[in-house]
């Protein structure tokens, strides 16, 4: 085994260790105080705090790792909008997580089965991929999360890139985004699938790497209304899938949890 091979074996235990361990050494007792305080605003709330942590871990523990974010204070104004991103590796949720206020996403099914897991991710008000499905009541209830300034995040590829090339997108968001008459927020991600890349379960510890989250449009309630399903998906699509290439790392800053 190679020294950088050992290396990024080390990390992974190391961080999943981290990921897993962190919480049942204590960190419980901050989702509790928060569901039992704000209910399921606490639990996100929790969920995120969380999210920033292991990624301030993750960067200690990978050096030379640098994150280009757009600043704290605009993301932290982004507030009842349907974000879509494109998707590149399981890290993405997560740090999305870790950055937008009162985020709330979908889920493989299989998540919520996790023990203690599963529930936080139902608790903070988290889906299922079978969502249109449930009919009214879930629109109505991701309704009521976007009235109270919340957000919902949704990979409109559905799947992970295994290329980094952007995959066909559906147009349930879209849809959504229109029906409820909600603002439509375009990130793009670079880097995550270098990091963990898609089918493998370690982390890639090579030095120089950039993670990038950068906002591309917003698309406001009356743009949305006055294009049709399919143009709003297309016209996202071609806006993601425009020729770009991660900033300069001299613009990079560093990410601190909150």
């Amino acid at each position: 085994m190679t020294l950088q091979r050992l290396r990024s074996v080390v990390t992974t235990v190391l961080l999943w260790t981290y990921f897993m361990g962190a919480f049942v050494a204590g960190y419980w007792v901050v989702f509790l105080v928060a569901g039992v305080a704000r209910g399921r605003r606490g639990i996100a709330w929790a969920l995120g705090h969380y999210a920033r942590v292991f990624f301030a871990v993750v960067r200690l523990a990978v050096p030379g790792l640098r994150f280009t974010l757009p600043e704290r204070e605009h993301l932290h104004r982004i507030r009842g909008s349907v974000v879509v991103c494109n998707h590149l590796s399981f890290l993405d949720p997560l740090l999305l997580l870790s950055l937008l206020p009162s985020l709330i996403t979908i889920v493989r099914p299989s998540f919520f089965r996790v023990p203690i897991f599963g529930w936080l991710l139902r608790g903070a008000g988290f889906l299922g991929p079978d969502l249109f499905a449930e009919g009214s009541a879930w629109i109505a209830r991701v309704e009521r999360h976007l009235r109270k300034a919340g957000n919902l995040l949704i990979f409109p590829e559905g799947t992970r890139s295994r290329d980094g090339r952007l995959a066909p997108f559906k147009k349930g968001a879209f849809y959504l985004a229109k029906h409820l008459a909600a603002p439509i927020v375009v990130l793009r991600v670079f880097g995550t699938h270098r990091l963990f890349p898609p089918g493998h379960f370690a982390f890639e510890t090579s030095a120089g790497q950039v993670i990038e989250v950068r906002e591309i449009a917003t698309i406001d309630v009356a743009s949305a209304a006055d294009a049709t399903t399919y143009e709003l998906t297309a016209r996202v699509r071609s806006l993601l899938d425009a020729p770009s290439s991660p900033t300069s790392p001299a613009r990079t800053r560093p990410m601190r949890p909150t």
